[in-house]
């Protein structure tokens, strides 16, 4: 059987989140991990960004403006599916857009000098 060594790479980082990792499900605002005895690891505002199964390794890309992403995914989805609209979603893309301003706005205030 395969075990995964979980690396989580955020800006500038990486580093070792969780290890003997058989199984990962995207659930919620980030990627629930299930070790081999059954212990449950939940990282949030996190996706799978690489499986490496000859290492042995899976990759997660961590960044706060994910759990925002995905939230506003899982409520598209409900509203496609139900044939409803919602105005969660518009407050959803709101956040979403102001988290990614805010990244942009720290960025430059760091880079500009």
């Amino acid at each position: 059987m395969c075990e995964f060594k979980v690396l989580l790479r955020g800006v500038g980082e990486v580093k070792d989140v969780a290890s003997d990792i058989i199984y990962a499900k995207l659930e919620g605002d980030g990627v629930v991990l299930r070790d081999i005895i059954g212990r449950e690891h939940r990282i949030s505002s996190a996706i799978v960004e690489e499986v490496d199964v000859s290492r042995e390794n899976l990759k997660l890309l961590h960044s706060p403006i994910l759990s925002l992403v995905l939230k506003f995914i899982k409520e598209y989805e409900r509203c496609v599916e139900q044939g409803v609209y919602s105005e969660a979603l518009e407050e959803l893309w709101e956040e979403v857009k102001a988290e990614g301003s805010s990244m942009i706005r720290s960025l430059w205030v760091k880079l500009k000098s």
